[in-house]
């Protein structure tokens, strides 16, 4: 049965019998019928607009939910990445840091070890010094008395006697 349109609805006609139901009342029924109709077609076709344009939105908001799951994704990715050559150049960091630190305490060791060994010769060389200065001052102190003793042994001798020419060995 094919769908009957308000304006077929309202412009039917049907056969006069007699005794049969009044034409004003069933005009009057199938012109309501007709505007319910009319209202029901043009609510359907409002619903369908509606329900395009809800299908419109629900595929625009997949697509958007789509692109950012995609970003949220890449994010994710990015951010391990990043994570993960972050860790890398800490460990490289701390690697380089270590490898430096040991090489200043083996060069500082080494110093040090040079340092006691300076140390060791200044001491040595401060004993010979001591020593030298000791002995010198031995010397002095030897060579004071020698003049002490040469003085003492001057005064004895006159000082006149030093002047006076000296008599040959047929002169006495």
């Amino acid at each position: 049965m094919n769908r009957l349109t308000p304006l077929e609805i309202q412009r039917a006609t049907f056969p006069r019998r007699l005794q049969g139901f009044d034409p004003d009342i069933v005009r009057e029924f199938l012109s309501q019928l007709a505007e319910q109709v009319e209202d029901d077609a043009r609510l359907r076709g409002e619903l369908r607009a509606q329900v395009a344009r809800l299908t419109r939105e629900v595929e625009e908001f997949k697509e958007r939910a789509d692109a950012l799951n995609q970003a949220l994704s890449a994010a994710e990715r990015t951010a391990q990445a990043t994570v993960a050559h972050a860790e890398a150049e800490a460990q490289r960091i701390v690697s380089d840091a270590q490898t430096l630190a040991d090489r200043i305490l083996e060069e500082a060791t080494r110093r040090a070890e040079n340092i006691e060994v300076v140390t060791g010769q200044l001491r040595s060389r401060r004993r010979a010094a001591r020593a030298d200065l000791k002995r010198l001052a031995e010397l002095l102190a030897g060579a004071a008395r020698d003049d002490e003793t040469t003085e003492q042994r001057e005064g004895e001798v006159p000082s006149i006697a030093v002047l006076r020419p000296r008599l040959s060995a047929q002169e006495r």
